[in-house]
């Protein structure tokens, strides 16, 4: 299901972002959309905390005429609507920029991960994920071969923005390890100790037979 973070005070567009099959999530990393409030803070200073794991693309709701909209858009979001605008004509915009902005597929050697469903692959066997181990892989996967630092993977993953000093990190690891690397001769997820972790991509001779899953992998062909 396709999914967008809902950074403002407006339940109705939740309901009309779900008639377009959209869900709303609390964490901006859990989505390729951040919908913000681009009145409440400067639209510059809500961009600027993106980061790694942050969305892909960001749609401000902005007070004003079309002059606001313009200065939205100039300051780095990738759309803006006004806040007087529809619900409806919101969600569309926010299908659209989805539509546009997330890549299908993420391919890194024999393992193959769905971004808009949140389904994985290697070697042509799906595996399953649940929320975190998916949201770990992810960042993990957005720099492949990489040290992730434990601060920074404590803060996407766990929403911990310290070291709690326990080990729910390792835990994830542990897990995430154990559904990607069990079975396989090339183990993927490292840890570098004292550091973080990071995961590796097979070299082209451990490579399976191309796979991808059977859809059209255009992202302007999925419906939403």
């Amino acid at each position: 299901m396709l999914s967008a973070c809902l950074a403002l005070d407006r339940p109705s567009l939740a309901n009309a972002l779900a008639d377009r099959g959209i869900r709303t999530v609390a964490a901006p990393h859990d989505a390729p959309l951040l919908i913000g409030d681009g009145s409440a803070r400067p639209p510059v200073a809500l961009w600027s905390r993106r980061g790694q794991s942050w969305p892909s693309a960001l749609l401000l709701v902005v007070e004003g005429d079309e002059a606001a909209v313009i200065a939205a858009i100039d300051a780095g979001a990738d759309d803006a609507a006004r806040a007087d605008a529809s619900d409806a004509l919101i969600a569309a915009r926010a299908a659209a920029l989805i539509r546009r902005t997330t890549p299908r597929l993420l391919k890194l050697g024999d393992l193959v991960i769905d971004l808009v469903e949140r389904q994985v692959w290697r070697a042509a066997r799906a595996l399953d994920l649940l929320p975190r181990e998916f949201r770990l892989l992810r960042v993990l996967a957005d720099r492949p071969d990489e040290i992730v630092d434990r601060a920074t993977l404590l803060d996407s993953v766990c929403g911990m923005r310290f070291d709690p000093g326990t080990n729910v990190l390792n835990v994830h690891v542990s897990r995430l390890r154990a559904k990607l690397d069990r079975g396989f001769a090339y183990p993927m997820v490292r840890t570098v100790k004292g550091v973080g972790y990071r995961l590796a991509v097979p070299p082209r001779a451990n490579f399976a037979p191309d796979f991808a899953p059977d859809f059209a992998i255009d992202a302007r062909a999925i419906a939403v």
